[in-house]
């Protein structure tokens, strides 16, 4: 059987003598001699003609908050659902409106996650943050509560109409017992200017107003969960 044949076998010397080769004494190069030299030569320094790939998009997560409160921890458990959105919003993709009913994008940024799931775990770790709640948890962790949240995801993006950028949050927020009965709804929203135009500033501006946003669910749920609490057992 037959060794592989590569250029180690040849030799620099053997390479060059096959080049030079040539009547008279001249030393005249062929093409075809010229080929290991070529192939040599490229195979010991390979560059790369390919384009440098682009970087990642910088990627941006929802925070949680800290809500200070005076209410004695309760015994009542919360579920809260994953919040809905249409799909304009329901992506990992930061939305940007210029025009009413116009949604385009951020490039060069997103989401770390789909935006409403991002929201549902910040929510449910600021409901653990007050320390008031201690069964609290979303519908896969704790399938059976007391009371569910629900939210339905109004506006998360960006606004241009010719002004600030400003980043709009609203949600549609109801509080039910997981079935028929409906306790409390209410819609909450809150603004928050952009300091650029790029996907970081678009980021920065809608957490901060996620998180007012949040602020005001926590203390509003409190409330109407407390009360209905109180309704429910003073009926038995």
């Amino acid at each position: 059987m037959k060794k592989g044949f590569g250029i180690r076998d040849w030799g620099l010397g053997k390479i060059v003598r096959s080049c030079l080769a040539g009547r008279g004494g001249r030393l005249i190069p062929s093409p075809r001699s010229l080929a290991p030299l070529f192939l040599a030569a490229a195979l010991s320094g390979c560059v790369s003609v390919l384009p440098d790939a682009a970087p990642p998009p910088a990627r941006f997560t929802v925070s949680d908050i800290t809500v200070e409160t005076a209410a004695a921890p309760v015994t009542w458990t919360l579920g809260v659902e994953e919040p809905e959105a249409t799909l304009a919003y329901n992506s990992a993709k930061i939305a940007l409106s210029r025009a009413p009913g116009r949604i385009e994008y951020y490039a060069g940024g997103e989401w770390v996650d789909r935006a409403p799931r991002l929201f549902g775990v910040a929510l449910v770790r600021s409901f653990e943050n007050t320390g008031a709640i201690k069964g609290v948890g979303s519908r896969q962790t704790l399938p059976v509560s007391n009371f569910i949240l629900q939210t339905d995801i109004r506006r998360l993006g960006v606004v241009f109409d010719g002004g600030e950028k400003r980043a709009e949050v609203a949600a549609f927020v109801r509080l039910t017992n997981g079935r028929s009965v409906i306790h409390a709804a209410k819609l909450f929203s809150a603004t928050q200017i952009a300091a650029a135009d790029t996907p970081e500033a678009a980021a920065a501006a809608l957490d901060a107003a996620l998180s007012a946003v949040q602020r005001d669910i926590v203390a509003w749920t409190l409330e109407e969960a407390g009360r209905a609490n109180v309704a429910a057992l003073g009926k038995k």
